[in-house]
């Protein structure tokens, strides 16, 4: 029986590589429509974020007022907000009748269009108010894996989309195993089932950071292998010295066991990558930024260049500055 088990275990990682795989591979549209005013800052922040890594990756940035791109629609939609209310509001209308995600961008919720809508379109439509760049990025990440069914294509193009792809699959994976910790029906079919699970979670994460599956990839899953048989040992050990309770420390072990697996791998991958993503950000080490400065409000900049020639120490105050790195991280300069 348990070998039976195995080797249909063994199966299934095999099909979940397959389709992680596929799912990685995936065409993924995202369309950006930028209204005349928007705020520099922001844009600047979502076009350089939106450099595929990819062939996949197809992004179209045009002017809020374009002409209708002809074809396939998108996977979702991006307006920056800016003087054209009427074309953001119309734009934004029209793709979400049609079950397209959008995303209306902009320095604060007051500045964005009225788009009326019926009720069966409104969770198409999402408002994302950020006036720092800084921001704005790890929430757009977050939302278009969240709107939409790609996000191991998104993650593999576009690495802002990562840490939310990564964190849902190891949340649910995590969920999964502390059940099958918790409540099991067959003696010893846990470790079969969680071993499988982790398996196929470390091939997702694999994709969503661009990786192939090649045979390089054994030596992860041997490692996740031989993580889920101390895990368990230890839940055993746990569960034999305080009676009672030890379908709870299965439970907790095989969610935490998930959890610390997953991150040990993002550790890897961060490193190979050469960046590290303290705090849920992604600091590039690879290659120099560009710096972008951020405009202020009206005449703000102007005055504080005259502000900084006429100070008694006759130096200028520092700019702030949107940090974009090739990579599509985003960081915050002076």
């Amino acid at each position: 029986m348990a070998r039976k088990i195995s080797w249909g275990k063994i199966l299934e990682v095999a099909g979940a590589g397959r389709d992680a795989r596929e799912g990685g591979s995936e065409a993924v549209r995202v369309w950006v429509r930028i209204s005349s005013g928007a705020p520099r800052g922001l844009v600047l922040a979502i076009k350089e974020a939106l450099v595929a890594r990819e062939a996949t990756g197809l992004v179209d940035v045009r002017p809020v007022d374009a002409p209708a791109s002809d074809g396939v629609a998108p996977d979702a939609l991006v307006i920056v907000c800016g003087d054209q209310a009427a074309s953001e509001a119309a734009l934004a209308r029209d793709a979400a009748r049609r079950a397209v995600p959008v995303a209306l961008v902009a320095e604060s919720a007051v500045e964005v269009p009225d788009v009326d809508l019926p009720e069966e379109s409104l969770p198409f439509l999402e408002v994302l108010a950020c006036a720092d760049a800084l921001a704005l990025v790890p929430r757009l990440g977050t939302w278009l894996v969240g709107a939409t069914d790609k996000g191991l294509a998104l993650a593999a193009n576009f690495p802002f989309c990562r840490p939310a792809e990564v964190d849902s699959l190891v949340r649910r994976c995590a969920m999964e195993n502390a059940a099958v910790g918790a409540v099991t029906l067959i003696p010893g079919s846990d470790m079969a089932v969680m071993t499988a699970n982790q398996a196929k979670l470390a091939l997702d994460i694999a994709v969503a950071y661009g990786r192939g599956l090649d045979p390089s990839r054994a030596l992860e899953l041997a490692g996740v292998v031989g993580a889920g048989f101390g895990y368990r040992a230890l839940a055993r050990a746990v569960s034999r010295a305080v009676p009672g309770l030890g379908w709870a420390f299965k439970g907790a072990m095989g969610y935490a066991g998930t959890v610390a697996t997953a991150r040990a791998l993002q550790v890897r991958f961060d490193f190979e990558d050469g960046s590290l993503r303290p705090h849920g950000e992604e600091i590039s080490r690879q290659a120099p930024s560009r710096h972008l400065e951020l405009p202020g409000k009206s005449g703000e900049h102007a005055s504080k260049q005259r502000d900084g020639r006429h100070s008694r120490t006759g130096r200028a105050s520092a700019p702030s500055y949107v940090v974009l790195c090739p990579d599509g991280s985003v960081g915050r300069g002076e």
